[in-house]
């Protein structure tokens, strides 16, 4: 290989000192932010990494250690951070020379004689990072495996707040069958009033057959429930990394659960308490440095290279050897790809903006979250506040009217209406419960559990 000339290596190291600084990526392109909610912000307590706490259940933060433990979710995020490191080290491997080492031997026949050859040899090859190419991939390596890292705390926070969520629906079909297998009892001891009543012709026969109409109809109602608790706690199982047929939980009262009254901070706040945010700037940047390196391709390229050996007349032996030394530079330029490199170049800058209005769109998300999450606590707190009312009045007409049907009044249509409203009342009070709880949720997942950026 032909050594560079002083004047061509000069011109060299001139373009390196005017072209190796890496372009800069522009700041993400966050929407403009208002300086407070829309809805007014609940309470005052510190968001918490470990917020599950807040609710007051030990059964809960049992099934969440158990969870963060054993989830095949966090295993596969942790997986892909290993990916990604092995990544980064790889890309930064091109940083440095590399360094071979090689040696044979042999003996050959042939007229007029037997001829023995051994050799060892060192060759060194480094790549002139002149445009900060290789630079560049590192850069994008290590931006993404920050990523990783917040897709593993986005996953965190997903699976936590599925357990929850789907624990509260567990207690909320618990809860709602508990209040229709009540109502059965009711129903039934109605039905046996009703039967005593016409046994001694003080009611229709048509009214023993409309009651137990109300029974059967009451009974039906139950196996969908019973059905929708055994789902929930397969699907828990699940994201416990359990099996569901040996899964089993232990019986807890939804209605005794604490509402936890969270802080939402300000709009501001919100960009740096989200792992998915911090995912989508760390993609971004990934991708600026993966632009910054697809335009570096379109530089020439200077390779050094150096050799040397041992090489000997004889085999297996270096006895005697003679010796050589090697040094060389190459440069590099492609004249014509059919426009690949440059088809590289706008692809990454394609890739740089799709990033940039994926951030944008992330950012609005979240932004929408808090402040659904902050309605909708709102609303469910004065909906079941309005529901408890609706319930006392409804249990109150049940009793009047059975002691009225009991005394002899004819109004068994008006003590099928009261049972059935009574039933639907305590129904919809527990799922406002079940939603005001999933909205105190929401609101942890939408501020983004607690995370902060290391």
């Amino acid at each position: 290989m032909t050594a560079l000339s002083p004047r061509p290596l000069s011109l060299l190291l001139l373009l390196a000192l005017t072209g190796c600084a890496l372009p800069g990526g522009a700041p993400p392109p966050a929407p403009p932010l208002a300086e407070q909610w829309r809805n007014p912000a609940g309470g005052h307590a510190e968001l918490d990494r470990q917020w599950w706490q807040g609710f007051g259940s030990p059964a809960l933060n049992a099934l969440i250690e158990r969870a963060l433990a054993g989830a095949p979710e966090l295993r596969i995020a942790a997986e892909r951070i290993a990916q990604a490191e092995a990544q980064l080290a790889a890309s930064g491997a091109s940083l440095f020379p590399s360094l071979n080492a090689s040696g044979d031997t042999s003996r050959s026949w042939s007229d007029p004689g037997v001829g023995e050859r051994s050799s060892l040899g060192l060759s060194l090859g480094y790549e002139l990072d002149l445009w900060g190419k290789n630079r560049a991939a590192r850069l994008a390596a290590d931006a993404n495996v920050r990523a990783s890292r917040y897709d593993y705390e986005s996953a965190r926070l997903s699976l936590t707040s599925a357990v929850a969520t789907t624990w509260f629906q567990w207690l909320a079909s618990r809860e709602r069958l508990g209040i229709g297998e009540a109502n059965l009892r009711l129903a039934e001891d109605n039905l046996a009033i009703v039967e005593a009543k016409y046994r001694h012709g003080a009611s229709a026969l048509s009214e023993v057959h409309r009651q137990r109409s109300a029974v059967l109809s009451q009974r039906a109602s139950l196996g969908p429930l019973r059905e929708q608790a055994s789902q929930a706690r397969s699907a828990l199982a699940v994201l416990l990394g359990e099996s569901p047929q040996q899964f089993e939980l232990a019986d807890a009262g939804l209605m005794q659960l604490q509402l936890p009254a969270v802080a939402a901070g300000l709009p501001a706040e919100l960009l740096a308490r989200r792992p998915d945010l911090a995912s989508a700037e760390a993609a971004l940047l990934a991708a600026d440095a993966n632009l910054a390196a697809a335009r570096a391709a379109l530089l020439p390229g200077v390779s050094l290279t150096g050799s040397g050996g041992l090489a000997s007349d004889a085999l297996l032996s270096l006895a005697d050897p003679s010796r050589s030394l090697s040094l060389g530079a190459s440069l590099s330029q492609v004249l014509f790809d059919g426009g690949r490199l440059r088809a590289q170049v706008r692809l990454n800058e394609a890739r740089r903006r799709e990033l940039a209005e994926s951030y944008r769109q992330a950012a609005l998300t979240a932004l929408k979250e808090v402040e659904d999450a902050l309605g909708n606590q709102a609303l469910y707190r004065e909906q079941e506040s309005q529901q408890r009312a609706i319930v006392a009045e409804a249990r109150e007409t049940l009793r009047l009217t059975e002691l009225r049907y009991r005394e002899g009044a004819k109004e068994l249509l008006a003590l099928i209406d009261a049972q059935r409203t009574l039933f639907s009342a305590e129904d919809q009070l527990a799922s406002l419960r079940q939603s005001r709880l999933d909205a105190a949720l929401g609101l942890y997942k939408a501020l983004g559990g607690g995370w902060r950026a290391g």
